[in-house]
């Protein structure tokens, strides 16, 4: 019997001009350090572009590359619940829709866009540490080839977003990454209660698994 052709991996982050000082530096040197040297990293960045060089790491100009996010911040950068401040003046982060588009329209441009290049994508957030060598199979692993996406679940609130895969080779990929992409693009995303990435991801997620489209793959113990 043949061996299973081995899949090919990327990755995706994104990070303003203040987060690749506080932590993208690390970010990425940890990355390259760490994780297999097959493994591309596409790195969407809002100003200045990052000194960091590697043979893994594809840069993106966000803002340019994505028109799409710069209209919806420009609908909503000025509508204060949107961007989370309340009346009482206290900042929440579930409904701060305008900070967390950024990654979702990154994350969707390279769900929908690698499909040919690669067969699973894994979303990092950028202030993520790598300390330890990440064998490939480790990865293979985190992300079943039968089923869609691996995430960090919880039981009792939103799963933690931080870290997610998706199998770009499954057949509900196009439409999972269409489908949330939409959201932002028609502002439907209000007429949910939360806004930030997290609580959209398991909603979407949810309503696919409730209709058969695929399974999911949950790397974390519900408690």
């Amino acid at each position: 019997m043949s061996a299973s052709p081995q899949r090919r991996f990327n990755a995706v982050t994104t990070f303003n001009d203040e987060g690749y000082e506080r932590y993208g530096r690390r970010f990425l040197a940890s990355f390259d350090q760490r994780w297999p040297a097959e493994v591309t990293l596409h790195v969407f960045y809002e100003e200045t572009l990052p000194s960091e060089t590697s043979g893994r790491f594809v840069y993106h100009n966000l803002l340019a590359e994505i028109p799409e996010l710069v209209s919806f911040k420009e609908r909503h950068r000025e509508n204060t619940i949107r961007t989370g401040h309340h009346k009482d003046g206290e900042y929440g982060y579930r409904t701060d829709a305008v900070r967390f588009a950024h990654k979702v329209f990154a994350l969707t441009q390279c769900g929908l866009s690698l499909m040919d290049q690669a067969d699973v994508l894994f979303w990092l957030d950028a202030d993520t540490v790598t300390f330890e060598d990440i064998p490939a199979e480790l990865l293979e692993a985190l992300l079943p080839a039968d089923a869609y996406t691996s995430y960090l679940g919880r039981a009792h609130t939103h799963s933690e977003c931080g870290f997610v895969g998706y199998n770009l080779a499954h057949e509900s990929n196009n439409e999972f990454m269409s489908f949330w992409r939409k959201l932002y693009l028609d502002d439907s995303l209000f007429q949910l209660p939360e806004w930030h990435d997290s609580f959209v991801y398991d909603v979407i997620r949810k309503t696919f698994e409730d209709k058969g489209k695929f399974s999911s793959f949950n790397i974390a113990a519900a408690n």
